[in-house]
């Protein structure tokens, strides 16, 4: 069964993925068949734990069409960002056959992805602890 992951930065530092396995054959159907149902779901559950649902801008999703290429991406998720082992990652999920999109949800974030320019983390975000 295919799994469906979508990748969101939220203004305060945190980000969130959510999975769920659909017997749609591809993104396409996946997304034609249950728009805003991930969001909705991504929403639901930050507002449960009194998180900021802003994101940063537009999520990524990822449609893994088997178990092989939902451990891809689960490798890549759980990578540094600009790392070596990301690049790595990246190319293993890409050769499994992973569909990679934009997730846009407001116009904000639709301005985002056309301008490339992330919305700035909160002032707590951007906080650094003593000694750093």
């Amino acid at each position: 069964m295919a799994v469906v992951i979508l990748l969101s930065d939220f203004l305060d530092g945190t980000s969130m993925a959510l999975a769920e396995e659909t017997d749609a054959p591809d993104l396409n159907a996946f997304m034609t068949a249950n728009q805003g149902q991930l969001w909705a779901s991504v929403l639901h559950r930050r507002q449960q734990k009194q998180l900021t649902a802003v994101r940063r801008g537009p999520g990524t999703i990822y449609f893994a069409r088997d178990t092989a290429a939902a451990a891809a991406v689960e490798a890549y998720l759980s990578c540094d960002t600009g790392s070596a082992a990301e690049q790595a990652a990246h190319t293993a999920m890409r050769n499994a056959g992973v569909e990679i999109a934009p997730h846009v949800g407001t116009d904000d974030e639709r301005q985002t992805l056309l301008d490339g320019q992330l919305r700035g983390l909160t002032p707590q975000a951007r906080a650094q602890g003593f000694g750093e």
